[in-house]
C-alpha cells in the first residue's frame, strides 16, 4: 500500500471561500486543437473561433433541413448546437445559436414575411440550392396563387469575433415549385467565407437569469 499522501491542490480565500483554478484561454484552446488533431483536423489557435462558428451554421442549417423528416433524428443537432454555443462561451468568443433559437428564428422570418404580404397568406417550403444557406429548407408565407416571394434577402456573416463581417444574400425563386418544394437559388456573388447570420435574442448570460 502507498504511504504517499495526498496533495491538494485546492486554495481558499482568507474567509474560507474555495479559489477556483485558473487556466488561461491558451490552455483552452490548445485543448480545443487537441480534439480535433485526434479527428485528423489539425487547427492553429487563430483557427480555433471560425471553425466553431462553421460547425454551427452547419449544424443549424441541417436542423432546418431535416426537421421536416419525421423518420431524421434531429437530437444530435440540439445537442451540437448547444455544445458549440457552451465552448464558445467558455472560449470568450461571440456566441451561436442553440436549436431553440435556430427554430425562433425561423418563425420570427416567416412572421416577418408574412407582414409584407397584402392580403391572406398560405404556408409554402422553400430550399435553398446554393450559396451560404445551402440545403436550409423554411416553411415561409405568401400569397395563396402566387406562391412565396420571387425574392428573399437573408443576413449572413464572415471572420470571427475579432474581425467580424455582416451582409445579406438575396435568392431568386425558381418559376415553379418541384415537388411541393419551391427552390432559391443565389442571386449575384457573395464572400467565398460567408455563412448564414442567425441573429440570437438579447438574453443574459447568468444561468437562471
Amino acid at each position: 500500500m502507498s504511504t504517499t499522501q495526498n496533495v491538494s491542490l485546492q486554495f481558499y480565500a482568507q474567509d474560507g471561500t474555495p479559489i477556483p483554478p485558473s487556466v488561461s484561454r491558451e490552455r483552452l484552446l490548445d485543448l480545443v486543437r487537441a480534439a480535433y488533431a485526434r479527428g485528423g483536423n489539425h487547427l492553429n489557435r487563430d483557427d480555433v473561433d471560425i471553425e466553431l462558428a462553421e460547425v454551427a451554421d452547419k449544424a443549424a442549417c441541417s436542423l432546418l433541413r431535416d426537421r421536416w423528416n419525421d423518420d431524421f433524428p434531429i437530437a444530435a443537432y440540439l445537442e451540437l448546437l448547444s455544445a458549440v454555443a457552451a465552448l464558445r462561451a467558455v472560449l470568450g468568443f461571440d456566441p451561436t445559436p442553440t436549436a431553440p433559437e435556430v427554430l425562433q428564428w425561423s418563425e420570427n422570418l416567416g412572421e416577418q414575411l408574412a407582414s409584407e404580404v397584402d392580403g391572406p397568406t398560405a404556408p409554402f417550403y422553400v430550399r435553398f440550392v446554393n450559396g451560404p444557406y445551402s440545403g436550409a429548407i423554411l416553411s415561409t408565407p405568401g400569397a395563396p396563387d402566387m406562391g412565396p416571394a420571387a425574392t428573399l434577402t437573408l443576413p449572413i456573416a464572415w471572420g470571427d469575433t475579432a474581425d467580424p463581417g455582416r451582409g445579406e444574400a438575396r435568392y431568386w425563386r425558381d418559376p415553379a415549385a418541384d415537388e411541393g418544394l419551391w427552390l432559391y437559388r443565389l442571386d449575384g456573388d457573395v464572400r467565398e467565407d460567408s455563412r448564414p447570420h442567425i441573429t440570437l435574442p438579447a438574453t443574459s448570460d447568468q444561468v437562471g437569469a
